[in-house]
């Protein structure tokens, strides 16, 4: 009769289970693992004290995956990718089996790597692929043998460009298999930019349809993982339009790749879900592509809905901090807070390109605003306040650049390009060799945080000051005068460019030094140098010491 009775109890759990058209288990070591969230992108659901879990799902997404818990990664069968989601294959109307394994980990002090907007494309006038290999990969295998703790990166879309997908015959799978192959070190996770959908896809529902490849790469548009004592949220808020018949010429290529920066409202509803279950007193950090907040030279939203922006400040307002937001797509470092946003501190990061590689090859790589190309890292340990840093592949950790406009004048005067650039845009480009320039000086402070205060000095006398917008002249020389000179494929000058925090002063004289002093918002010397000048401008060069 006990033997009967176990049975049919075995029998009705079992029955209980398979409710669902998505069942598996969750375990570690093995040993099954309760309470750990599982989604299918809509519905979440927690694993039994047996690690067991049933989701009745539309598969619309097209993926089940968890949310790690805190000291536990997903089990990798690359290395790179951790094994956190799994593709959903059948029907809606029949059952899919899919379990996860984890490994414990030592989560109190660990590293993040952030990679933004790679744009890999095969392109061999650009040689994208060359650089990558020479440049940034051992920049950033150099950064993890030296890390602390383990290391996780965080890619930010636009992993590669889907322009060039069909004419260079390289898609978002040959972006993975060659990081694959050079051997990028720790777990990646990542998100949609609107260059990673397939430009072929046109017609109904072509969001979801073009982002194919992927999913097949890298998993699920939203989703999140614990770590340490950050919970991380990933979402795809880019919704591509891509409509038929308009745009750049391309193979492969049966749209305008057009989109907008918005969340669907399936994602928005797992969301508030996710964010539902965290507790207060974790930091929540949420990765995007395009940026929330549209950054301090605008002080608006970076999305396409205001809406979605003031819900997600307001999900975030019972978190202490609120949330830390990172993001890429505009290719420049743009940190700020915005006062209508006060639960939202976005960090804009620059492009882990440069400018999609589109500085002269044997140049050094600069970023959209002008800065030094590197790459943003933080770290994070259990009980103290995330560190975060800029390294440039050539200096290290650098933040700004003082320029001479007498001298950088001078390079104006000469350039055949800047002579076609003020006959193309007269009104709108700047031309520093005019005489209205003499003996100005400029820092492009980058590394400007909320608070920051940029003071200069001549023999002790300060100068006045002035936040502007004026573009950077080494992003002049190094992006906006090749597309006019020697046109890359696929891209074209620009009427109008600007760059957030730049610093202007007028010195007395052409020769007297001058001291760049830059302040935090709580009034401590975040930096000092002393410029002489005349200072050389050869954005073709690396910079000379002082």
């Amino acid at each position: 009769m006990k033997k009967i009775l176990i049975a049919a109890l075995a029998a009705l759990y079992a029955a209980a289970l398979s409710a669902g058209n998505i069942n598996g288990r969750v375990t570690a070591e093995g040993r099954p693992l309760a309470g750990v969230p599982v989604s299918d992108g809509a519905v979440i659901v927690l694993t039994d004290e047996d690690g067991r879990y049933s989701i009745d799902s539309d598969k619309l997404d097209a993926c089940v995956f968890i949310t790690t818990p805190s000291g536990y990664v997903a089990s990798s069968s690359d290395g790179l990718r951790p094994g956190f989601w799994q593709p959903l294959h059948l029907p809606a109307d029949q059952e899919e089996i899919h379990d996860f394994i984890l490994e414990k980990q030592d989560q109190s002090r660990y590293t993040v790597i952030f990679i933004a907007d790679l744009h890999l494309s095969n392109d061999p006038q650009r040689q994208d692929l060359d650089r990558f290999r020479s440049i940034v990969m051992p920049f950033i295998k150099n950064r993890a043998e030296t890390a602390e703790g383990p290391v996780y990166s965080f890619n930010l879309g636009d992993f590669t460009h889907d322009i060039y997908w069909y004419e260079m015959d390289f898609d978002e799978s040959d972006g993975l298999r060659l990081i694959q192959d050079l051997g990028y070190p720790g777990k990646m996770y990542t998100v949609m930019g609107n260059h990673d959908h397939d430009p072929s896809i046109t017609g109904e529902d072509t969001d979801r349809r073009a982002a194919w490849r992927q999913r097949d790469c890298w998993g699920p548009g939203a989703y999140s993982v614990n770590i340490g004592d950050e919970h991380w949220v990933c979402l795809d808020n880019i919704y591509y339009i891509n409509e038929p018949g308009k745009g750049k010429s391309a193979p492969g290529v049966n749209g305008d790749r057009s989109y907008k920066c918005i969340l669907t409202d399936r994602q928005m509803e797992w969301l508030e879900k996710d964010l539902a279950a965290v507790s207060p007193s974790s930091r929540v950090c949420i990765c995007t592509h395009a940026p929330l907040l549209s950054g301090s030279s605008k002080n608006g939203i970076g999305m396409n809905s205001s809406k979605q922006v003031a819900h997600i400040n307001s999900l975030c307002s019972r978190f202490e901090g609120g949330a830390d937001v990172f993001s890429g797509h505009i290719h420049r470092n743009d940190i700020c807070d915005n006062a209508s946003y006060p639960n939202l501190h976005q960090y804009a990061l620059s492009a882990t390109s440069g400018i999609m590689w589109m500085t002269p090859v044997d140049w050094p790589l600069y970023s959209g605003e002008g800065s030094d190309a590197g790459i943003w890292t933080g770290l994070f340990a259990s009980g103290q306040a995330p560190v975060y840093k800029l390294e440039t592949y050539l200096y290290g950790e650098k933040y700004f650049r003082f320029y001479d406009l007498n001298e950088v004048g001078k390079a104006y005067k000469t350039s055949e390009g800047v002579k076609l650039q003020q006959a193309k845009f007269p009104a709108t480009r700047i031309d520093y060799s005019q005489r209205k320039w003499r003996n100005y000086v400029f820092v492009n402070y980058w590394g400007w945080r909320p608070g920051d205060r940029v003071e200069m000095y001549e023999k002790g006398r300060q100068l006045k000051v002035e936040e502007t917008t004026f573009e950077d002249p080494v992003k002049n020389f190094s992006y906006e005068l090749p597309r006019i000179t020697n046109p890359y494929k696929h891209s074209r000058p620009r009427a109008t460019e600007f760059t957030p925090h730049m610093f202007t002063a007028k010195a007395s004289s052409a020769k007297k030094p001058v001291t760049v002093r830059i302040f935090g918002a709580d009034g401590t010397l975040k930096h000092e140098q002393t410029f002489t000048r005349p200072r050389p401008f050869e954005p073709s060069q690396p910079e000379p010491s002082e």
